[in-house]
């Protein structure tokens, strides 16, 4: 048999392997990844799933869109205030529609557009002092805007089983915080971390304050200035809740606390450390061997 013989029947060969399937259940990458068709149940999840995000960035939206009037945006950029607002109620119409598909197109685009709405804004007022603001109006906007901060930071199901990596949702959760934060002015955080019973105490130190790490990385990530983020850790020090039952319990102790701190302009210039709280130890309440 001569070269050419041996190179026909290799390609043979190769030809008939890439020709034959496995019978079905016995193989192929495919069925690894092959989830259709899906259970009512799946099905039930993915939309409650999809329509839970689209609310929460919607009402995300508002409130930054609120902020921006209650330091009056209306005075300066009347007509782009006006076209943010029609926009805003063209999302509400296709949420109250269920039309969450439209819904999270439409809010794309307006996430963008307000973003650069706040940053026009920023500037004509900065040149033109055009703003007429009410002093009661914009500190009920930022006191809004600070209790929502805590409620996306200090939400549950931020992490995994003896993991440091935050879960999709905590993610997702961290961005809109992000988005709030570079809001308000004179803010800074105090990130936490804490962990469920299970582990060695040192351990369970070492990977709060990995937890806590992890927070203020994705919050720079997300452009919040890290000279005003400052991370603890309480290992399983402190428990979420000693009420709960065995799983939610442990569910609710692997977390990052976040508390936010104001800080005035007075604390910045009597001491530069205030703005980064870096005369904090990195242990609260913690034994002094462990």
């Amino acid at each position: 048999m001569n070269l050419k013989h041996i190179i026909c029947l290799v390609l043979i060969i190769l030809m008939g392997g890439c020709a034959s399937w496995p019978d079905e259940g016995q193989g192929g990458w495919a069925e690894r990844y092959q989830n259709y068709p899906l259970t009512d149940e799946q099905e039930d999840r993915i939309f409650q799933s999809e329509e839970t995000l689209v609310i929460s960035e919607f009402e995300h939206q508002v409130l930054k869109l609120d902020l921006l009037k209650a330091q009056g945006i209306q005075q300066c950029m009347p007509g782009q205030l006006l076209r943010a607002q029609i926009y805003e109620n063209r999302i509400r119409r296709l949420v109250s529609a269920q039309m969450w598909q439209d819904a999270e197109h439409d809010l794309l685009i307006h996430h963008h557009a307000l973003t650069q709405l706040s940053n026009h804004f920023e500037t004509v007022s900065k040149m033109t002092s055009c703003a007429g603001v009410k002093v009661e109006a914009q500190e009920k906007a930022t006191r809004s805007i600070r209790d929502q901060i805590k409620n996306l930071l200090n939400s549950d199901n931020q992490f995994a089983v003896d993991d440091f990596q935050i879960t999709p949702k905590y993610m997702a959760q961290l961005a809109q915080a992000s988005d709030l934060i570079k809001q308000v002015k004179n803010i800074s955080l105090l990130l936490i971390g804490h962990t469920d019973e299970s582990g060695t105490r040192n351990d369970n130190f070492e990977l709060a304050l990995k937890r806590a790490e992890t927070v203020k990385h994705w919050l720079g990530i997300y452009g919040v200035n890290p000279e005003y983020i400052t991370t603890l850790t309480q290992g399983n020090l402190k428990p979420y809740s000693s009420d709960a039952d065995s799983f939610s319990k442990r569910h609710s102790d692997r977390r990052v606390e976040a508390i936010v701190i104001d800080i005035t302009a007075d604390d910045e210039s009597t001491n530069p450390k205030a703005k980064s709280l870096s005369n904090w130890t990195k242990i609260l309440n913690g034994p002094k061997e462990y």
